[in-house]
């Protein structure tokens, strides 16, 4: 009986909340950095959207935010933070380009440390409890 011991383990595993948040930040990462690499023309900004979209967001939800007692609330929450990622990603790359006149590639990585660490500055305070 140790087959379906493994079988009912990896079926719990696979189905857990958390590994579930991650396949949807996954599933949401890959067009989506396909989509702005082809929009931007920036050799590596659909790289940095995908880790900011596909690790930024799961790893966020996992350390800085309140586990969900439902795993649709959770994907939701996941859905939500992509786009808003995305939209925040956007705009700082956008702004580099065009009001501080800084190449694509660098943009890119300017939006990906403002984004990542912004958001994580802001999680962190907001889980601390500070104004």
């Amino acid at each position: 009986m140790p087959s379906t011991e493994i079988v009912s383990a990896t079926r719990k595993w696979i189905t857990a909340q958390r590994q579930l948040t991650i396949v949807t930040a996954i599933a949401v990462a890959l067009p989506t950095a396909y989509a702005f690499q082809s929009w931007s023309g920036a050799d590596g900004s659909g790289f940095l959207l995908l880790l900011t979209l596909a690790v930024g967001v799961p790893t966020a939800y996992d350390e800085y935010w309140p586990t969900y007692d439902r795993t649709w609330k959770a994907v939701s929450w996941v859905l939500v933070s992509c786009a808003a990622a995305t939209v925040e990603f956007a705009g700082f790359f956008l702004a580099g380009t065009t009001v501080l006149a800084l190449t694509p590639i660098t943009s890119a990585v300017v939006a990906f440390l403002v984004t990542n660490l912004g958001t994580v500055a802001l999680l962190a305070m907001r889980r601390r409890g500070a104004p």
